[in-house]
């Protein structure tokens, strides 16, 4: 998957819905700031029809000397949202990550908390996270 290239739709109608990280996350992919290609790394999308709909990604965790992972960039479509995509995701995006990291850290949006928690990350107060998950 190239972000540049098949996310542009969907950064252009996050940016429609106040949110600006999936422009980021399409030019850092172009200036090789963040390739989710660091051991552990993974960046994973959703197709229908062979059309980007979704997308989840996991990093090391940049703000934080520890050895935790980072889910980034987590965006669904309008048209495909409630339906379990996400969800499908996050489950994808963290299969396996506990070889890599021992826990996952996000800031979620106030809109996205609630998610987060049923998918059993904890709300936490900590330097740029919400939230965080112990894997394995």
């Amino acid at each position: 998957m190239s972000p540049p290239s098949c996310a542009q739709p969907l950064s252009d109608e996050a940016w429609s819905d106040g949110y600006a990280y999936v422009e980021r996350m399409i030019q850092d992919w172009k200036s090789g700031a963040n390739r989710f290609d660091g051991p552990g790394e993974r960046l994973v999308g959703a197709f229908d029809e062979g059309k980007l709909i979704g997308f989840c990604g996991l990093t090391r965790d940049p703000y934080t000397s520890e050895n935790a992972g980072r889910i980034r960039h987590l965006y669904v479509d309008l048209a495909h949202r409630h339906i379990g995509i996400a969800r499908a995701l996050v489950a994808q995006t963290l299969d396996g990550a506990s070889i890599w990291f021992p826990r996952v850290r996000l800031r979620a949006t106030p809109a996205s908390r609630s998610f987060y928690e049923l998918l059993g990350f904890q709300p936490v107060d900590e330097p740029e996270a919400t939230h965080v998950k112990r894997l394995g």
